[in-house]
C-alpha cells in the first residue's frame, strides 16, 4: 500500500517542477516565479573567445520582495554564490567567471527584473 502513496506523491508533485521556466538566453537560471521573459528585451554580446555579455528582462504580477527571495532562496543551490552589491537594490551572485546582476523593480502592481551576465576571461599567468 505504502508503494501506491509514493507514487501518488510523486505524480502529484510532478507539475510542480514542470512549472519553472528558464531563460532563453541562460538555459540554467530559472525565472522567478510569477515572472515572464521579455523576449524583446533580450541581448547578448561576445567580447572575445573568453567573455560574453547576455542581458534579459522578465516582468509579471509577483512582488519585489518575493522575486528578491525567490533568487536567495534559489540560486545558491545552482552554485551562485550571493556578494553584496555596491547598489542596495540590485542583487549580485558570482559563479566561477560569471557574474549575475539581478535589478529588481516594482512596476505596474508587479514587478520587473533586469538580468545581466557577466563572463570574464580566464585569468592567464597567475592574474
Amino acid at each position: 500500500m505504502s508503494r501506491f502513496v509514493l507514487a501518488a506523491v510523486f505524480i502529484c508533485a510532478a507539475p510542480a517542477y514542470g512549472e519553472t521556466a528558464y531563460f532563453a538566453a541562460i538555459p540554467d537560471l530559472p525565472v522567478a516565479t510569477g515572472l515572464s521573459e521579455s523576449p524583446n528585451q533580450l541581448a547578448s554580446f561576445a567580447a572575445g573567445e573568453n567573455s560574453s555579455l547576455v542581458i534579459a528582462s522578465a516582468h509579471g504580477a509577483a512582488s519585489p520582495e518575493a522575486v528578491r527571495a525567490f533568487y536567495m532562496d534559489s540560486l545558491s543551490a545552482l552554485g551562485w554564490a550571493y556578494e553584496p552589491a555596491q547598489r542596495h537594490d540590485d542583487l549580485t551572485f558570482l559563479r566561477g567567471r560569471e557574474r549575475l546582476i539581478l535589478h529588481i523593480e516594482p512596476h505596474d502592481g508587479g514587478t520587473y527584473l533586469s538580468m545581466r551576465l557577466i563572463v570574464r576571461p580566464a585569468s592567464m599567468n597567475a592574474d
